[in-house]
Protein backbone atom coordinates (compact mmCIF):
# COMPACT_ATOMS: atom_id res chain seq x y z
CA UNK A 1 0.00 0.00 0.00
CA UNK A 2 1.49 3.51 -0.95
CA UNK A 3 1.78 5.65 2.38
CA UNK A 4 2.45 8.61 0.59
CA UNK A 5 0.43 11.20 1.91
CA UNK A 6 -0.95 13.90 -1.09
CA UNK A 7 -2.61 16.95 -0.26
CA UNK A 8 -2.94 17.39 -4.09
CA UNK A 9 -6.73 15.09 -3.86
CA UNK A 10 -7.66 17.34 -1.12
CA UNK A 11 -9.81 19.97 -3.59
CA UNK A 12 -11.31 17.69 -5.62
CA UNK A 13 -12.24 15.06 -2.83
CA UNK A 14 -13.81 17.63 -0.96
CA UNK A 15 -15.87 18.87 -3.65
CA UNK A 16 -16.87 15.64 -4.58
CA UNK A 17 -17.91 15.17 -1.38
CA UNK A 18 -20.56 18.53 -0.80
CA UNK A 19 -21.36 17.70 -4.10
CA UNK A 20 -22.45 13.85 -3.14
CA UNK A 21 -24.37 15.35 -0.29
CA UNK A 22 -25.94 18.36 -2.88
CA UNK A 23 -24.62 20.77 -0.75
CA UNK A 24 -23.55 25.00 -1.74
CA UNK A 25 -20.26 25.90 -0.79
CA UNK A 26 -22.70 28.02 1.28
CA UNK A 27 -24.18 25.45 3.02
CA UNK A 28 -20.65 23.41 4.12
CA UNK A 29 -19.47 26.51 5.55
CA UNK A 30 -22.44 26.97 7.66
CA UNK A 31 -22.15 23.38 8.68
CA UNK A 32 -18.58 23.53 9.49
CA UNK A 33 -18.74 26.78 11.32
CA UNK A 34 -16.79 28.38 8.41
CA UNK A 35 -17.06 31.20 6.06
CA UNK A 36 -18.22 30.19 2.14
CA UNK A 37 -14.77 32.27 1.19
CA UNK A 38 -12.83 29.90 2.61
CA UNK A 39 -15.11 26.65 1.67
CA UNK A 40 -13.84 27.98 -1.72
CA UNK A 41 -10.25 28.18 -1.14
CA UNK A 42 -9.68 24.34 0.11
CA UNK A 43 -12.03 23.48 -3.14
CA UNK A 44 -9.18 25.66 -5.26
CA UNK A 45 -6.23 24.02 -3.50
CA UNK A 46 -5.05 27.82 -1.92
CA UNK A 47 -5.73 26.76 1.57
CA UNK A 48 -5.11 23.65 3.76
CA UNK A 49 -7.81 22.85 6.26
CA UNK A 50 -6.26 22.93 9.87
CA UNK A 51 -5.93 19.48 11.04
CA UNK A 52 -8.64 20.21 13.57
CA UNK A 53 -10.91 21.41 10.45
CA UNK A 54 -10.22 18.33 8.68
CA UNK A 55 -11.74 16.01 11.33
CA UNK A 56 -14.66 17.90 11.37
CA UNK A 57 -14.81 17.62 7.66
CA UNK A 58 -13.89 13.28 7.73
CA UNK A 59 -17.01 13.71 10.69
CA UNK A 60 -19.58 15.35 8.51
CA UNK A 61 -19.40 13.73 5.41
CA UNK A 62 -18.79 9.88 7.43
CA UNK A 63 -15.25 9.02 6.31
CA UNK A 64 -11.86 9.15 7.47
CA UNK A 65 -8.66 11.64 7.45
CA UNK A 66 -6.87 8.89 5.54
CA UNK A 67 -9.19 9.29 2.74
CA UNK A 68 -9.46 13.08 2.62
CA UNK A 69 -4.96 12.44 2.78
CA UNK A 70 -4.28 9.85 0.74
CA UNK A 71 -4.33 9.21 -2.66
CA UNK A 72 -6.71 7.53 -4.66
CA UNK A 73 -5.35 4.16 -4.61
CA UNK A 74 -6.18 3.82 -1.22
CA UNK A 75 -9.44 4.88 -1.30
CA UNK A 76 -10.75 1.38 -1.71
CA UNK A 77 -9.60 -0.06 1.66
CA UNK A 78 -11.67 2.92 3.62
CA UNK A 79 -14.94 1.56 1.96
CA UNK A 80 -14.39 -1.52 4.30
CA UNK A 81 -16.05 -0.71 7.52
CA UNK A 82 -16.03 -4.18 8.53
CA UNK A 83 -12.27 -4.79 10.07
CA UNK A 84 -12.21 -8.40 11.00
CA UNK A 85 -12.88 -8.65 6.85
CA UNK A 86 -10.61 -6.23 6.35
CA UNK A 87 -7.64 -8.47 8.45
CA UNK A 88 -8.42 -11.22 6.25
CA UNK A 89 -8.27 -9.34 2.83
CA UNK A 90 -4.91 -8.34 4.40
CA UNK A 91 -3.78 -11.82 5.12
CA UNK A 92 -4.95 -13.04 1.93
CA UNK A 93 -3.55 -10.31 0.09
CA UNK A 94 -0.16 -12.31 1.45
CA UNK A 95 -0.63 -15.48 0.16
CA UNK A 96 0.75 -17.27 -3.50
CA UNK A 97 -1.78 -16.11 -6.52
CA UNK A 98 -2.75 -19.61 -7.20
CA UNK A 99 -4.31 -19.45 -3.30
CA UNK A 100 -5.98 -16.22 -3.65
CA UNK A 101 -7.59 -17.00 -7.25
CA UNK A 102 -8.93 -19.94 -5.35
CA UNK A 103 -10.45 -17.71 -2.91
CA UNK A 104 -11.46 -14.96 -5.36
CA UNK A 105 -13.56 -17.95 -6.97
CA UNK A 106 -15.14 -19.05 -3.98
CA UNK A 107 -16.37 -15.51 -3.02
CA UNK A 108 -17.73 -14.91 -6.33
CA UNK A 109 -19.57 -18.17 -6.29
CA UNK A 110 -21.27 -17.16 -2.52
CA UNK A 111 -21.96 -13.67 -4.01
CA UNK A 112 -23.64 -14.89 -7.20
CA UNK A 113 -25.87 -17.53 -4.83
CA UNK A 114 -26.82 -15.10 -2.15
CA UNK A 115 -28.07 -12.46 -5.18
CA UNK A 116 -29.90 -15.27 -6.94
CA UNK A 117 -31.61 -16.24 -3.57
CA UNK A 118 -32.23 -12.39 -2.97
CA UNK A 119 -33.77 -12.31 -6.85
CA UNK A 120 -35.97 -15.45 -5.58
CA UNK A 121 -37.22 -13.88 -2.76
CA UNK A 122 -38.32 -11.19 -4.29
Amino acid sequence: MNNKITLVDLPDKLKKLRHSRGLSQGQLGKKLGINVQLISKYERGIVCPPTGMMVKIASLFSTSLDYLLRDEADVAINKIKNQELLKHIEEIEKLPEKDQLVLTSLLDAYIKKYKFEQLAHA
